[in-house]
């Protein structure tokens, strides 16, 4: 049993203390009453003014993706080809046997429209094949050693949901693949990481999420590699936050795929793991132009985006897992791609009946005004990324130029979502996002307050009318990312609940909103075990 004394939000009021039995809270009062539980092993922690909160939780990220990246090739600091071919070089040099080089991280504002070339990459690493995802993972830049590894040539068919950008000239690939379906001709070739890999960069991102105080999160992405390398630390007993993993739904399969998803769901589980929906990625991004709007793009006015599956298939298959009581968990950044979630949610709310399904839809950047209402009423979660929502180096070169100014303030309507009453739960998507890539949800806080990148705050705020306030962001990355996750043991202070919970050294209601980010967590407690502790305490 431990006891916390100090100031608390969404559970004890300042000077109260919390008792910890177990993974329990058993608890919470008066100092006096609280220390009269103590036992001879019960240590006591005096917070010392901190702000105690519950856990942080991460609703959606990619923590595999993450580590690998981690251990891989990370570009990073100022965007511009000259920078990233001296990292990719330099790494090239560290990295002599290796016989490629796969890494992520770049910027489009980095380069003209048509996106990077191949000859850039060729100029410093001729001889092996190089494969970089751009920093919201959904293009990749690559060399003439990797098309060639993939047989990418002028007269190679366009992928379906993907793109190859060739020169206009002479129709050769230039080394700009849109998309997944496109970046995978290449991936396909290369050797995947091992669990030894997984398991290097795994421990080095749980050991930062213990220090940013996070006690939960929701891997976005859980394929058979990552729940591998998941139960693997949970076997070694090093599983220090509890994770809920979402497994890919394919609307073009029929029922017994979902049949395949429920044995899964019932096989992968343990009191720190669990599957949780099936996601349907239904387009890509903005800055790829594969985003899927209602209208035209302002810059190339042939194309609504990339629509990744027919909208028959995609109503069938959610249908279908919601009868079978599956929460679905869609990606969806354009207006068209939110209203195509909404409409099959819907029409599965009319075939099986309301539930408690707590379907969520991921991004959501850019949402029609007539379905803001439509998340309220059909009980659909907003899972958004509230530390991309500032002018960040793609939105004049990028943004600005594909959505027209209109469209382009109409994204990251977080304020309009939340006063028409839509439930909402704050992520990262973590390894992905702006300029900065971060999953410390004091960032994302900030950023969603003062509407302005960490660190820049003499910039104009972004769409400033459409910020909120602390509460909302604390409650975001706390209760409302645990009902998300069907996690009704945590998300925050109260007798019986779990204890998952983080202390902060400052009480962030009394600094200023752009100075959040400088808060430090003290101590993370995870299911009652304490996974991070600060010199302080």
């Amino acid at each position: 049993m431990m006891t916390w004394a100090g100031r608390g939000f969404d559970g004890p009021r300042p000077g109260m203390s919390v008792a910890i039995a177990a993974d329990r809270i058993v608890r919470i009062g008066e100092p006096i009453d609280v220390l009269a539980l103590r036992g001879p092993a019960t240590e006591v922690i005096d917070l010392r003014g901190g702000l105690l909160l519950p856990g942080f939780r991460d609703a959606h990220l990619h923590p595999m993706m993450g580590a690998i990246d981690l251990v891989e090739c990370r570009l990073s600091g100022p965007p511009g080809p000259v920078g990233y071919q001296s990292q990719v070089r330099a790494y090239a040099v560290a990295h002599p046997g290796r016989p490629f080089i796969r890494g992520s991280g770049w910027l489009y504002a980095a380069f003209p429209k048509e996106g990077p070339s191949r000859n850039l990459l060729d100029a410093v690493v001729p001889d092996r094949p190089v494969f970089l995802k751009a920093i919201d993972g959904h293009s990749g830049w690559v060399n003439t050693a990797a098309l060639r590894l993939a047989g990418i040539t002028r007269d190679t068919p366009e992928p379906v949901g993907g793109s190859i950008q060739r020169d206009p000239e002479t129709g050769e690939p230039t080394g700009f693949l849109r998309e997944w379906p496109a970046m995978g001709m290449v991936t396909s070739q290369l050797p995947k990481p091992g669990l030894d890999e997984y398991l290097e960069g795994a421990r080095m991102f749980l050991a930062q999420a213990a220090r940013f105080g996070i006690t939960a999160v929701h891997d976005a992405m859980g394929k058979p590699p990552f729940l591998a390398t998941w139960e693997r630390l949970d076997q070694l007993g090093e599983l220090t936050l509890h994770v809920t993993a979402s497994q890919f739904g394919n609307p073009e399969l029929g029922p017994e795929h979902i049949e395949e998803l429920l044995e899964i769901r019932r096989t992968w589980k343990s009191p720190l793991r669990r599957i949780g929906p099936a996601k349907i990625s239904l387009d890509g991004v903005v800055e790829g132009r594969t985003a899927l709007l209602l209208e035209p793009y302002a810059d190339a006015p042939e194309t609504c985006g990339e629509a990744m599956w027919d909208a028959s298939d995609v109503k069938r298959l959610v249908s279908g897992l919601d009868a079978a009581g599956f929460q679905t968990h869609f990606h969806a950044v354009g207006d068209a791609a939110v209203r195509l979630a909404l409409d099959a949610l819907e029409a599965a709310r009319a075939a099986n009946g309301a539930r408690d399904a707590r379907h969520m839809i991921a991004h959501a950047d850019l949402v029609d005004e007539r379905d803001l209402a439509r998340f309220a009423a059909l009980g659909v979660i907003a899972n958004l990324q509230p530390a991309w929502y500032y002018r960040d180096s793609n939105y004049e070169g990028v943004a600005l130029p594909c959505l027209g100014r209109v469209r382009a303030e109409r994204q990251f309507a977080l304020r309009a979502l939340r006063d028409a009453g839509a439930p909402l739960a704050f992520s990262s998507d973590w390894p992905f996002g702006g300029d900065m890539l971060t999953f410390n949800p004091l960032d994302g806080i900030e950023t969603a307050i003062t509407r302005r990148g960490i660190g820049r705050q003499t910039d104009e705020p972004f769409v400033p009318e459409q910020a909120v306030d602390l509460e909302t962001m604390l409650d975001g990355f706390t209760r409302g990312a645990a009902f998300a996750d069907f996690d009704d043991e945590a998300g925050v202070i109260a007798e019986g609940k779990r204890a998952d919970l983080a202390v902060l050294d400052r009480d962030l209601f009394a600094v200023p909103a752009e100075r959040i980010h400088e808060a430090r967590c003290l101590l993370t407690v995870a299911a009652g075990r304490i996974t991070w502790r600060g010199a302080a305490l």
